[in-house]
């Protein structure tokens, strides 16, 4: 959606914008102020009915993105956010301001939980998701070439739901005896490092024993080590299993 998007800049002359088919004063003069403190980014879609904001985590300086939808005056509602849902989304707001503020502590809340997504993405090799963002409160660690490791974070940046993905033996042993001396003291990369003791952060894409292809245009996950059979290594995509 970024393309759809021009920048709201500092100085712009409120002229310019009155030439957008809704004209909201008061929104205008909002856009212009927080776009001239420069305290958010501000983006217009093709009218002011779409918007972008862009707000930064105090802690990281990470950037997230808001797309609101403009219904009339005072009346704003989240389109979507790369964040997991919260109650936020399904409220109306008055302002960009409020929406900022409401979104700001958000993310502040939520900073352990994007550090240690930002922790498994930076040192580990991530197959699932295939485009990972802080929406997916899940990683899917490449093992080796027919395990995987899914692991999901809960917003106080927690590992919860730590299982495998494909049949080891050798991995299984060393998961269940890891968990048992699971580390709270320790984040989630170190854990999985002290569990597995191996570097995980080579990645090779594997592709499809059947299209042999690693995406697919209908299906954004990569081919899973679906087999049942532990000597097997080949990877499947859900679909091309079901069409065979």
């Amino acid at each position: 959606m970024s393309e759809f998007y021009s920048p709201i800049r500092p100085n712009m002359q409120t002229l310019s914008l009155l030439s957008l088919d809704i004209i909201d004063k008061d929104l205008l003069d909002e856009v212009k102020k927080l776009a001239d403190e420069g305290s958010i980014a501000i983006y217009f879609g093709k009218t002011l009915r779409d918007l972008k904001c862009v707000i930064k985590d105090d802690n990281s300086e990470t950037e997230h993105e808001l797309f609101i939808h403009y219904k009339g005056p005072k009346k704003l509602t989240i389109v979507s956010v790369s964040l997991p849902y919260s109650s936020l989304q399904e409220k109306e707001y008055r302002s960009l301001e409020e929406i900022a503020t409401a979104y700001k502590n958000y993310v502040n809340n939520l900073a352990p939980y994007c550090y240690e997504l930002e922790r498994i993405d930076r040192f580990c090799s991530v197959m699932q998701p295939l485009h990972p963002s802080f929406k997916d409160d899940y990683r899917r660690i490449l093992l080796d070439e027919r395990t995987w490791l899914h692991v999901e974070v809960t917003t106080a940046g927690l590992a919860t739901n730590i299982h495998l993905i494909g049949q080891s033996d050798l991995w299984h042993d060393k998961l269940q005896s890891g968990l048992l001396s699971w580390d709270h003291d320790k984040d989630i990369v170190e854990n999985i490092m002290s569990v597995f003791v191996q570097d995980l952060s080579t990645r090779e894409s594997p592709t499809c024993g059947i299209c042999l292809c690693d995406e697919l245009p209908d299906d954004l996950g990569l081919p899973l080590p679906l087999c049942q059979n532990p000597t097997c290594g080949v990877h499947f995509h859900r679909n091309c299993l079901y069409q065979v």
